[in-house]
């Protein structure tokens, strides 16, 4: 476990890494403000003057999370704040299982006629972007002991983990592979 810490292109690849998913959620909401109000209030967890707000502010603050995660005198504070949006995300998709409202849009990723559905997989994917933020909050970076091949090599894992973490989330949301399993 001592690698995770001690190697100093871990938490590069952890900050890359959630960058990349916090402005793939950005952009669509900020793109489509109207449909991302519509999944606000389909959680039905605010009062209805806080939808339109709290629907315009969310984007920014994932989008700028995520600008900040990659600068590296703002990259502590960007991940607390990243690991809370994930916290109150993970609360608020628990709730809606719990009260069995399952077959509402996650709002994660938005794309065109979204199908998903909400579950304990989109709860515990929250929270393990969580625990990356806090990991990411807690590990300080060395940049002046990196190589550029180790930087590459990050980038690239970022990349590659962002891309399969976007596959796992279309996939979920497919109604044929919802259907087989019933």
């Amino acid at each position: 476990m001592n690698w995770l810490i001690n190697d100093p292109i871990v938490p590069v690849f952890a900050s890359l890494f959630l960058a990349l998913i916090l402005a793939a959620a950005a952009i669509p909401k900020i793109r489509n403000a109207d449909e991302f109000q519509g999944v606000v209030a389909n959680y039905r967890l605010l009062p209805s003057f806080m939808v339109v707000p709290f629907a315009k502010l969310l984007p920014w603050l994932e989008l700028g999370s995520a600008i900040a995660l990659l600068v590296p005198p703002m990259r502590e504070v960007a991940a607390w704040v990243a690991a809370g949006l994930f916290m109150m995300f993970a609360m608020a998709l628990a709730i809606n299982v719990g009260r069995g409202r399952t077959y509402i849009d996650c709002g994660c990723v938005r794309r065109p006629a979204s199908v998903s559905r909400i579950g304990m997989f989109h709860v515990m994917r929250a929270l393990a972007l969580a625990a990356v933020s806090l990991f990411i909050a807690n590990v300080p970076v060395n940049l002046s002991v990196m190589t550029l091949e180790s930087v590459l090599m990050g980038v690239a894992a970022a990349a590659m983990f962002a891309m399969l973490y976007l596959a796992a989330d279309v996939i979920v949301g497919l109604p044929e592979a919802r259907a087989k399993k019933s």
